[in-house]
């Protein structure tokens, strides 16, 4: 699917824009974890097959893009079997070797920080590393950074220069080999409408029409599948950004959060219980000023002492004879003036 293809990106309108390259890119890295779980998973399960490399890089192909030559040979910019390998090898070998690298240096410890004095390393990290892990003071450890800092400025310099047409390449990789990405075509689409139904007869004859047409029509339905998932990819994308904004966004609080209920109505005195004074400020245990005032589960106010005392003897409020415990008493602090 093409995406921004509308988006002026300087007198040539085949180049595409930066934020489709980046977005091509953004994508790799999105769908990387899963693929590394599904491939993992099958790898334990069917150790003896290899998954099928395809002539293409999905990622540019779903952004309606494609990789073709600088240079022209006889007349046609087609990526040659050597410019495929080419591709392949910093699509899938240099950012695996990189991985595994990070993961390496992760695992054992080694991506501490560099101080000027001496680095202090205890015993269990020493043991851990083994003899495999850079020491501080070698020179192996110390370059790593700097490569990696070499490598992430290049791409960083090369979208610059991409971004105001200082050159055709948005990566030192395809400066390397000599490739271009350009978008699709009116004819690269219509090529690949006919090649769709040209793949439904890829099956050999076989005796007999049914068993031809059960073939044709498995060849069909297969790529009408892979046909479906275009659609279906950026639309399970779309509703998954969605909701992941919608869980985040205070939309979704407001509808999850349900009105206040009113406060419930204060509890009446029991007949049979202590007798609240007309003075707010006694407690009703001893009937005189509070001192450390603190509130029952009731909702009534006492002297701590008083009522701390009641409610572990008893159990019950003074004032409604409803059940407390001396756990449910709270101490008010109230602010002098």
């Amino acid at each position: 699917m093409e995406f921004m293809s509308d988006m002026l990106s300087g007198a040539d309108s085949g180049k595409p824009s930066l934020f489709e390259i980046i977005a091509q890119r953004k994508m790799t890295d999105l769908l990387e974890p899963a693929l590394q779980h599904v491939t993992s998973v099958y790898a334990h399960r069917y150790p003896r097959y290899l998954i099928r490399v395809l002539n293409w890089h999905e990622e540019d192909h779903f952004y309606g893009l494609k990789r073709v030559r600088s240079h022209r040979i006889r007349g046609d910019n087609s990526l040659t079997c050597g410019d495929r390998w080419g591709s392949l090898i910093f699509l899938v070998g240099l950012p695996l070797v990189k991985s595994r690298l990070d993961q390496y240096y992760e695992k054992r410890g080694c991506w501490a920080e560099h101080s000027p004095g001496p680095t202090r390393r205890s015993p269990t990290t020493s043991r851990a590393c083994g003899g495999g892990c850079w020491s501080p003071s070698g020179g192996s450890k110390g370059s790593i950074p700097h490569i990696n800092f070499a490598y992430h400025m290049a791409t960083a310099l090369y979208y610059v220069a991409y971004m105001f047409d200082r050159t055709n390449y948005n990566s030192p990789w395809l400066h390397l080999l000599g490739l271009q990405v350009r978008r699709l075509t009116a004819a690269d689409y219509r090529a690949m409408d006919e090649r769709g139904p040209a793949k439904s007869g890829l099956a050999a004859p076989a005796n007999g029409s049914v068993i031809r047409y059960t073939r044709n029509l498995l060849a069909r339905m297969l790529t009408g599948g892979l046909d479906f998932l275009k659609v279906l990819l950026p639309l399970s994308i779309f509703f998954y950004r969605f909701l992941e904004w919608w869980y985040r966004s205070d939309f979704h609080r407001k509808v999850q959060q349900a009105p206040v209920p009113p406060p419930p109505m204060p509890l009446r005195p029991h007949p049979d219980g202590v007798a609240v004074p007309e003075d707010q400020s006694l407690c009703p245990l001893c009937q005189k000023p509070r001192t450390n005032p603190a509130m029952a589960p009731s909702g009534y106010v006492f002297c701590y002492p008083c009522i701390y005392r009641h409610v572990d003897e008893t159990g019950l409020c003074p004032v409604t004879l409803t059940k407390a415990l001396p756990a449910g008493i709270r101490k008010i602090y109230a602010m002098e003036a």
